[in-house]
């Protein structure tokens, strides 16, 4: 698991006020409809952990975990009920999913008891295959991929780690690959302590978000890196004793970089801020279909920004339930990866489908 602090649920009803700059955008969008209908599907996972969802449709959805084995590492939605998928042995311990279409799907994880590095695997709508093996020469004791994340089917990006030792002593790697529609290649690789976790891209320009760990201390350095020419550029970088959690995220076409409650967007070596989302409870996730219509992960359920102001649509029926990265959002509808601790470990997805 990658180390990250832990929020406290805290209780109450007020409204989140948020304050923006003008939209970037030239026209600007209907705010985005708040009339959502929630449901939430208990998972048959039982030795698994949720950590991505991604569809094409509201009746073609995946579910990935990275843990389990095949038999309940990947599940398929087909509109009225998830299933598990075992046409094909998935090898990958998949952690995250990205697609374009229903014959257009990617996983990554690691590679699997069968191959050495980090798998990525590939769905053409009739049966996964594995694409590619990311390897290294050096000697090392797990390779993941984290993220994988495209602007089109011919430009894919994905993230990970490099584990040189069993963990204990903090010795990681981060690495971006790139795929061009025919193969994949290194991109850059850290020649420091990093986890790179997530992957985004706007322009030309390519960013990652790194965690890195000092086991000696205790602290971390949470970091955005511009990916140049096979080259890492740092544009920032804070303790996670100074700041609480950063990340990245996207919404059309703007990368938006997160720092505690503030969200940035990046452009001629200056960060300006977008929003702010004045609550304790922000859980450093955002995503959405445009700029007045944002879903933003909260520690006790979702709140939703409209162009004017930020409230909650949905709120956890438990204090022991948690969002998992980044949510799959459809025209009219909505998929969130949850875990619950309420009894036992519960993997749960969060659909919402807007109420015309």
């Amino acid at each position: 698991m990658i180390p990250k602090k832990l929020l406290i649920v805290l209780v109450g009803t007020s409204l989140i006020l948020c304050s923006c700059h003008n939209n970037p955008m030239n026209a600007e969008p209907e705010p985005g409809k708040r009339n959502y209908v929630w449901e939430l599907d208990t998972l048959n996972m039982p030795m698994n952990y949720i950590s991505s969802v991604w569809g094409a449709a509201p009746d073609n959805v995946w579910a990935i975990g990275h843990g389990g084995t095949q038999d309940d590492r990947l599940l398929h939605y087909d509109g009225a009920q998830w299933s598990t998928y075992t046409k094909e042995t998935i090898w990958c311990s998949g952690l995250i999913l990205y697609g374009f279409s229903e014959y257009d799907v990617w996983m990554g994880g690691g590679a699997g008891w069968l191959a050495s590095g980090a798998g990525i695997w590939h769905y053409d709508g009739v049966e996964w295959k594995q694409n590619y093996v990311y390897s290294i020469d050096e000697d090392y004791w797990d390779i993941t991929v984290e993220d994988i994340w495209g602007t089109s089917p011919n430009d894919i990006y994905a993230c990970g780690i490099i584990v040189f030792d069993d963990g204990k002593n903090g010795i990681f790697r981060g690495f971006a690959l790139h795929y061009d529609g025919k193969n994949w290649r290194e991109i850059a690789r850290a020649d420091f302590n990093s986890q790179f976790l997530t992957i985004r891209k706007e322009d030309d320009n390519v960013y990652v978000f790194s965690y890195g760990i000092n086991y000696e201390t205790g602290d971390g350095d949470l970091e955005f890196h511009q990916v140049k020419g096979n080259e890492l550029r740092q544009i920032f970088s804070k303790k996670e004793s100074e700041i609480n959690w950063a990340g990245l995220s996207s919404i059309n076409s703007k990368v938006n970089f997160i720092i505690e409650n503030d969200v940035f967007q990046y452009k001629n070596k200056k960060f300006t801020k977008f929003i702010s989302i004045d609550s304790e409870k922000f859980y450093w996730n955002i995503c959405g279909r445009h700029e007045y219509d944002i879903f933003i992960a909260m520690s006790d359920g979702i709140a939703h920004y409209n162009g004017t102001d930020i409230e909650y649509i949905y709120r956890f029926p438990s204090e022991r339930m948690s969002i998992i990265g980044q949510p799959l959002i459809l025209e009219k509808d909505i998929f969130y990866g949850i875990w619950c601790t309420d009894t036992q470990f519960y993997n749960i997805v969060l659909h919402g489908t807007l109420n015309e």
